[in-house]
C-alpha cells in the first residue's frame, strides 16, 4: 500500500524539485480536503453503526463513531426486527416541526451546522445504520497509508502539481496542463463508480 511519502517523492520527482517537499505535502493535505465530499468508489461507507441517546433532539457530526462528509440514508431500529428510514427534511421544514418539543420516535431529520437534527426529541436509546461517503484521514504521519494515496492517488497527483505550478513555481502554461489532467483522472475515477452502479435496476412501482 502506497503511503504519503511515496506519493510525496513521486511528485517531488514529477517536478524535479526536491526542495519542495513541504509544499507538495501540504498540497496533498489540500487536495484530500478538496475532494473528500465527493463520491468515488473507495470512499462510501453502508450500514454504519450509531446510536442516539434518548431525549436528544439533535447530534453532532463530529461525535459518531464514523466520520461522514455526506449522508444518504438513515435508518433506526424500532424494536429488534424493523428498520425505519428517517425522512430527510431541509432545514426551514423541519425548523418548523421542532417549534413543538414533542418526545416521540424520530420520524425526519436533516442535516444544519455540521448537526443531524430530529424532528422530535427522542423518547428512548435508538441504534441505527448510516450510508454515506466516509471522511478518508490524508495521513498524520509519512509512513501512513490511505486509499487517497492508492486508489486516488493520480488525481491527488495532478491536483497537487496543478496548484505549484501555479502558486510556487509560477509556471501558468503548466498549471494549465495540469489541470486538464486532474480532470481526466476525476473522470476516471467517477466512470469506475459509475460502472460499478451501473448494474443496479430499481424497480417500478404501479
Amino acid at each position: 500500500m502506497a503511503t504519503l511519502a511515496d506519493l510525496r517523492a513521486r511528485i517531488a520527482d514529477d517536478l524535479d524539485r526536491a526542495d519542495l517537499m513541504l509544499q507538495i505535502e501540504q498540497g496533498i493535505r489540500d487536495a484530500v480536503e478538496h475532494y473528500e465530499s465527493e463520491r468515488f468508489i473507495f470512499n462510501e461507507v453502508a450500514d454504519a453503526p450509531i446510536a442516539f441517546g434518548i431525549g436528544a433532539d439533535a447530534v453532532l457530526l463530529t461525535s459518531l463513531p464514523t466520520s461522514v462528509t455526506r449522508i444518504d440514508r438513515i435508518r433506526v431500529d424500532k424494536g429488534g426486527t424493523e428498520l425505519v428510514d428517517l425522512v430527510p427534511r431541509d432545514y426551514a421544514y423541519l425548523s418548523a416541526a421542532r417549534d413543538v418539543k414533542a418526545v416521540a420516535p424520530p420520524l425526519e431529520y436533516c442535516i444544519y451546522a455540521n448537526t443531524i437534527l430530529f424532528d422530535s426529541r427522542l423518547d428512548r436509546n435508538y441504534a441505527a445504520l448510516l450510508d454515506g461517503v466516509k471522511r478518508i484521514s490524508s495521513a498524520s504521519a509519512s509512513s501512513d497509508s490511505s486509499a487517497w494515496f492508492n486508489e486516488g492517488r493520480q488525481l491527488l497527483r495532478a491536483r497537487v502539481k496543478a496548484d505549484l505550478y501555479a502558486h510556487v513555481i509560477k509556471d501558468l502554461d503548466q498549471a494549465q496542463v495540469m489541470t486538464a489532467v486532474e480532470q481526466r483522472a476525476y473522470r476516471a475515477l467517477k466512470q469506475k463508480l459509475n460502472t460499478r452502479n451501473s448494474g443496479r435496476v430499481r424497480p417500478t412501482e404501479f
